[in-house]
């Protein structure tokens, strides 16, 4: 089946400094029915950071079929007595025109519908194999929405700057200077238009 939505990605991504290898991981996929992103930040930075995020994003890659709050349960196992990361994993629906959003730890997305933005909420903690208990958001899109995901190595300096259209093409082109506050660590974003 064909759906009426023309899916777009572009991602940023720079390592810290010290290290040859970025801490941050990440993954898309366009499949017939659906998309699937994923952004994952090892704890720290370096090459253990870097193994930790890789090991979320291979599962995700994997498994993407199944629901976020397994893939989230399923992440957590493989990184018992490893480093640990944070990640979120969003997965857009085409036909039902909807997102549905689980993150664990302190990646941030924005969800821009029109001229508003949604934050979906944070579950505090990360991925190590301890106790979570992760949970899925949804949210409804049309054509023209889109959605903004990046590590703790970049903040967004005002997210109103999201909604216009020169600032999304300036990011698309990692024009940053005026929008996003960029510090000394790994550094991810990635962006969505449907």
């Amino acid at each position: 089946m064909v759906y009426n939505i023309n899916f777009s990605y572009h991602i940023f991504q720079r390592n810290h400094q010290q290290y040859d290898v970025c801490g941050d991981s990440y993954f898309v996929d366009q499949r017939e029915d659906y998309a699937i992103c994923v952004v994952a930040d090892g704890l720290g930075s370096g090459p253990h950071a870097h193994d930790s995020a890789q090991i979320v994003t291979n599962v995700v890659q994997t498994y993407g079929h199944q629901p976020l709050d397994q893939l989230m349960l399923l992440c957590n196992e493989r990184l018992k007595l490893k480093r640990g990361a944070v990640a979120s994993v969003m997965r857009i629906h085409f036909a039902r025109q909807e997102i549905q959003y689980c993150g664990i730890g302190n990646i941030t997305c924005y969800v821009i519908h029109h001229d508003t933005i949604k934050r979906p909420r944070t579950h505090y903690g990360y991925l190590a194999g301890k106790t979570i208990r992760p949970f899925v958001e949804t949210f409804k899109f049309t054509n023209g929405d889109r959605c903004f995901m990046h590590s703790d190595g970049v903040d967004v300096i005002d997210a109103a700057t999201l909604l216009n259209a020169d600032a999304w093409q300036a990011l698309e082109n990692d024009e940053t200077d005026h929008y996003l506050l960029r510090k000394n660590d790994d550094q991810t974003y990635v962006m969505l238009q449907f």
